[in-house]
């Protein structure tokens, strides 16, 4: 019995580390915004939702395992990665890349449930995160542009599931969500610059030196939030609803104008989560608007 529940705590260990692979909270994220898309396109009933959340939670979390394959030595060099399955040696790169694979399937699998053509939005989406922007990270600001990317499809693959035709709204959301990508990204790579300086990664859009520099950037990224909302009037949209982005958008341009004054660790930490929040009022406000 006591070599039974050795065995099955082990087990149970190996399950929790394949899942750490997938990088639960960016995964719950991408999903969140995803199954936000397909609810403003007007998804009725749970079944489809629970294949989008299912096939899009595997199909992130294939991208995120693939991911840490492809930078276990560079993580091996971060304080604040080094800890990870792969370059701890808690699970092996073959596992990786099985988990990886294993994951995509299934997400595919279930994704095309919905329509083969959002299963192929999905596979685009993964395509670019590991094959475009994974080995970008080393080039320079490059590497945002094209992360963005993918980052700023879940919604349109959410909306395509429900409503597969290109729509002014649907536009409107894929702006959105991808000038949301660089503020999130920046303020990341902000508060790890020294991880990625060892690592060799290249974020922001100036030198590590370039504090200044960096800072306007990142704060003129951040004020393309309310800029970007304010184009669905030009594109005919619901005016309460651009309305609501763009009070957000605002909103978070203050705080950041505020906190990035005198950039701290504490006041980039607040940024990231006013950015979080941002994402997920907006979300949930144009679905009370619909």
């Amino acid at each position: 019995m006591a070599a039974l529940i050795s065995l099955s705590l082990s087990f149970l260990h190996k399950l929790s580390l394949y899942f750490q692979l997938t990088k639960p909270r960016l995964s719950v994220v991408v999903v969140f915004s995803a199954v936000m898309g397909a609810m403003l396109a007007g998804m009725e009933g749970w079944e489809g939702v629970v294949w989008l959340l299912l096939g899009g939670y595997a199909i992130t979390g294939a991208a995120n395992a693939a991911n840490q394959v492809w930078e276990r030595e560079s993580d091996r060099l971060m304080e604040r990665t080094r800890g990870r399955p792969l370059p701890a040696g808690l699970v092996s790169v073959g596992e990786g890349l099985l988990v990886s694979v294993l994951l995509g399937l299934v997400g595919v699998l279930m994704l095309g449930a919905l329509r083969w053509d959002v299963a192929a939005w999905g596979f685009l989406a993964w395509a670019l995160y590991v094959l475009a922007y994974t080995p970008l990270k080393r080039k320079g600001v490059l590497a945002v542009v094209v992360g963005a990317l993918p980052g700023a499809l879940p919604p349109v693959i959410g909306y395509w599931a429900v409503r597969p035709e290109a729509t002014p709204f649907l536009g409107w959301l894929f702006l959105l969500q991808f000038l949301w990508q660089f503020p999130h990204f920046w303020v990341i790579a902000w508060l790890a610059q020294e991880d990625y300086a060892r690592a060799g990664f290249r974020m922001l859009p100036f030198a590590y030196q370039a504090a200044e520099k960096n800072r306007l950037a990142l704060l003129l990224s951040v004020w393309a939030l309310p800029v970007g909302a304010a184009t669905g009037f030009l594109w005919g949209l619901s005016e309460a609803k651009v309305v609501w982005a763009l009070l957000l958008g605002l909103g978070v341009g203050v705080w950041a104008w505020r906190g990035l004054r005198r950039p701290t660790r504490r006041t980039l930490r607040s940024l990231l989560l006013a950015l979080t929040g941002y994402l997920t009022f907006l979300y949930l406000g144009l679905w009370l608007l619909s």
